[in-house]
């Protein structure tokens, strides 16, 4: 099954078309499964002068997909709205239906939408999952502005680009073990990222082992803020003798590892992330 124009164009021509809207495309759809991941976010994005999300759910068990509006204001009015997913054969979406909600005042998000929209087979056979991709959306239909519709695409990626980081902390000795101890910045996927280390170890490993965490800080290229997911190793290598120890360090250990050199290596593997641009 092909699509009639490519998907790109599709996006585009969207986009001119619906006002009020925002188009939610996700690409390698099958590594959900694979990885387990139940709940997708998109960004949080405007219509009509309003924050909002869309959530896609996947039921791996029953293999249905439901989608979500979530608003990310409080608000005390009723609207119009319209969730769906997206044909890639031809220009229509599935439900054409308005929906009314009646939003009251909450401090808390309130997603409202579709349970089980459709099964994974037929969003298949009926061209709607095309080449591993998947186009969602949301509208206010009964809200006037000329404002073009916005979309944005998620994606797994699988062993990303610089993928692997190790930071070799030299003369260990001098590092303040009550402290916590960061490395420099680096990028995997469309975010920023920190090795961090605590030599007497955190929370409920303090004083007993040696903790090691990695941090997600800033997104680059102006990169939406979605929820990140990623499935890392972090890791402490032995030099000497080329040992990766993945459980626990205990703080004896430690010592005798780096006491030769003065110098501790620890490192992180990304095996998956998630990355989002606007389309």
């Amino acid at each position: 099954m092909s699509r009639p124009i490519p998907i790109e164009m599709m996006v585009q021509e969207f986009k001119k078309n619906h006002t009020n809207s925002h188009l939610f495309k996700i690409d390698n759809f099958s590594l959900l499964t694979k990885y387990e991941i139940d709940c997708i976010e998109s960004s949080v994005f405007d219509l009509c002068g309003r924050k909002w999300k869309i959530l896609v759910n996947y039921d791996e068990d029953e293999e249905h997909v439901s989608i979500f509006l979530e608003n990310q204001d409080p608000l005390d009015v009723e609207l119009e709205y319209q969730v769906y997913v997206v044909s890639q054969l031809k220009a229509v979406w599935y439900p054409k239906v308005n929906v009314k909600w009646d939003f009251s005042a909450s401090s808390k998000p309130i997603a409202k939408g579709i349970t089980n929209l459709m099964s994974l087979d037929d969003l298949k056979s009926k061209g709607f999952l095309i080449e591993d991709c998947c186009m969602f959306g949301a509208s206010l239909p009964d809200q006037k502005t000329e404002r073009p519709g916005t979309a944005e695409c998620f994606s797994l990626i699988e062993k990303p680009l610089n993928n692997k980081v190790t930071w070799m902390m030299t003369k260990f000795s001098s590092f303040d073990p009550e402290k916590a101890h960061q490395s420099n910045e680096f990028i995997v996927g469309n975010r920023k990222w920190r090795i961090e280390v605590h030599p007497r170890g955190h929370e409920e490993a303090k004083g007993e082992s040696c903790s090691v965490y990695l941090v997600g800080e800033g997104y680059i290229n102006n990169a939406p803020k979605t929820k990140t997911f990623a499935k890392s190793k972090l890791r402490v290598l032995d030099k000497l003798i080329g040992i990766i120890l993945r459980q626990p360090i205990l703080i004896g250990l430690m010592k005798n590892m780096m006491t030769l050199m003065d110098k501790f290596y620890v490192g992180v593997e990304f095996e998956v992330i998630s990355v989002a641009k606007y389309v």
